[in-house]
Order: C-alpha cells, then sequence, then structure tokens
C-alpha cells in the first residue's frame, strides 16, 4: 500500500486588500517597463515573491556612493541623470599674491596723516595743530625738492632722456632751433607750392577779416601758394579783388560753421607709381635732412580745416608746414 501524499494545505482566501495590491503591483511593473531607468540611478527591483507578491529584490553590489550625486538615499522609483564627467568643476587657481613695496604702505599712511592734520587745522586753527600740518607737510616738500634735483642730474647723465635735445628751452639753442625750423619751413612751402593752395573763407561784413586779408595776401606772395576767396555773403574782397559766392560748397566740403575769416589747405592728388602706390614728394634741405610732402589720395584732391581767426604769416607757415610734413606727435 503506497503511502498517502501529505495534504497539500489549503490556500487562505485572498481578501480584497491583496487583490488591490497585486492590481497595483502589476500596473507598476507595466509603467516601468515603459521607462528606461538607468541602472545605476534606480535603487530598487521589485521581483515576484514565491506567493506571488511582488516583493523587494535583492540589490546587486554597487559602489558606495551610487546615490551620493543624488543629495538622498533613491526611493523606489526615483531617478536622476549622473553628472558628467566634464560638468565636474575645475580648481580655482589660487590667487595671485602681489607683494606691496613697502614705500607704498609709507606714503599712504602719510597722506592719510597730512589729510587728517589739515582738516583738524582748518576746522581749529590752533597753534599746535597748524604747526603739526605745516611739518607734515614740509616732508613732501622736502620729498619733491629730493625728487627734481636728481630728476635733472639723471638726465645730464643720460641724453636719450634728454627732451631738450630735441625741443631745445635754452635761449641760445632755441634760436639755432628756430632759425634751422623756419629754413626748412620755408624751402618745403615754396618747393610745393604748385601742389597746394588755399580757400580763404571771407564775409564783407566780417570786422576780423579786414585784418586778416593783407596778412594772407602777403603769406601767398611770400611763397607762391594761391589764393581763392569764397564769400558767404557774396561781396567783393577789397584785397583779393574777385570773390567766388558761397552756393552750398562749403556744406558740401563738411563746414557747418562758417565762422570768417577761416583757411582750408587745398592738396592735389599725389601721382601713382606703377606699383599703384602714391609717389613720394621727397625736399631735401641744406643740412641734409629730408622732409616728404603728406601724399593726397583722394581723386578729387584733398582739403584740410587749417583754422578759423587772424593769424599771423608766420602762424599760416607754421601750420601749412606741420599739417603737410610732419606725422602726430613727431615735434614732441
Amino acid at each position: 500500500m503506497s503511502p498517502t501524499p501529505p495534504a497539500r494545505p489549503s490556500r487562505p482566501p485572498q481578501t480584497s486588500s491583496v487583490r488591490r495590491w497585486r492590481r497595483r503591483a502589476a500596473l507598476l511593473l507595466s509603467l516601468t517597463a515603459m521607462i528606461d531607468v538607468p541602472a545605476p540611478c534606480r535603487a530598487q527591483n521589485l521581483a515576484p515573491s514565491p506567493d506571488g507578491a511582488a516583493a523587494p529584490a535583492p540589490q546587486s553590489q554597487a559602489p558606495a556612493d551610487t546615490g551620493s550625486y543624488c543629495g538622498r538615499m533613491l526611493g523606489a522609483w526615483f531617478y536622476c541623470e549622473a553628472p558628467s564627467p566634464d560638468a565636474a568643476p575645475k580648481p580655482a587657481d589660487p590667487p595671485l599674491h602681489v607683494e606691496t613695496p613697502p614705500e607704498i604702505a609709507e606714503l599712504e599712511a602719510y597722506q592719510k596723516q597730512l589729510d587728517e592734520a589739515g582738516k583738524v587745522a582748518s576746522w581749529n586753527p590752533t597753534t599746535e595743530n597748524v604747526e603739526r600740518y605745516m611739518r607734515l607737510q614740509r616732508v613732501s616738500m622736502d620729498k619733491s625738492g629730493l625728487f627734481s634735483d636728481l630728476w635733472r642730474r639723471v638726465v645730464w647723465n643720460n641724453p636719450d632722456l634728454d627732451y631738450t635735445l630735441q625741443r631745445p628751452t635754452g635761449s641760445v639753442a632755441k634760436n639755432e632751433f628756430d632759425s634751422e625750423r623756419q629754413s626748412d619751413r620755408d624751402l618745403f612751402l615754396r618747393s610745393v607750392s604748385a601742389d597746394i593752395g588755399v580757400f580763404y573763407i571771407y564775409s564783407g561784413t566780417c570786422g576780423p577779416c579786414r585784418v586778416a586779408s593783407p596778412i594772407i595776401k602777403e603769406f601767398s606772395d611770400r611763397y607762391g601758394v594761391p589764393v581763392k576767396v569764397i564769400s558767404t555773403d557774396g561781396s567783393a574782397n577789397p584785397v583779393f579783388g574777385q570773390t567766388l559766392p558761397d552756393r552750398g560748397q562749403l556744406k558740401a566740403w563738411g563746414i557747418e560753421h562758417q565762422v570768417t575769416p577761416a583757411l582750408l589747405i587745398f592738396q592735389s592728388p599725389t601721382p601713382v607709381g606703377a606699383d599703384g602706390r602714391a609717389d613720394k614728394r621727397i625736399i631735401a634741405t641744406v643740412e641734409g635732412r629730408t622732409l616728404q610732402l603728406r601724399p593726397c589720395e583722394q581723386a578729387r584732391g584733398c582739403l584740410t580745416y587749417l583754422g578759423a581767426g587772424v593769424m599771423s604769416v608766420e602762424d599760416i607757415a607754421e601750420r601749412f608746414f606741420v599739417l603737410l610734413s610732419k606725422d602726430p606727435g613727431a615735434d614732441y
């Protein structure tokens, strides 16, 4: 007689709460299958238990800091994107340490004392307060005197730092410099007179124009520079005779302020060489120096505003010389 198998224990009847839990677990599993959850970011996976209910499955071995970048422990269905290695903050460069010279600290402390002493002395002018301010001020005067003395000694020992060799200030050297410059200027203006001219803006009702007209005529006769008179009101000029009435050409030239008397330099276009560049006009001086006429690359000529008001012949000639032969900063 074969042994009777043990009776299978009867399954307890499912309650409504158990059925609801199973339906919820099945729904969650279906939703999870539709979402691609990164494996390192999901803390738990649900696996069916022997009795058919969903239960937490054992977690795989993972690094201890799996969820550290999320800022908290990860729940059953929580996930976040792991930071890219490139997004890690770079260590900041250490701040540069610039050592301040002790003289700067001493100067700032002295300036503070001097400022405070001056305020105290002016607000409460007692003998003691004024004397303290004067003694502090004397320190600055002594420093300035020492600086000035050392400055001239350094200049004497270093000719390349001596600016007076370029622009003399002493009476003897200055007279020689002025004589050479005037000689260069006169030679330059007479050499380029055929390439330049003057537009003289004039008005018959302008009092200073009556003084400026004979001066401009003398300049023209001395250097051979032609002059064209433009009358803003159409009146004749007693020194030059015929004038050209302004019919809008001044505005077309960009001269909005029609101040009289005024002078404009006209320069003819510079011829272009075979290489396509403007030819250089070189003028040699008696002492062997060379001067170059500023090139004009405009096809119809170049206009330069020279100045307004009554000017002497020497002043007009000097402005011509500087504007047509000197680069900015060359004289200084």
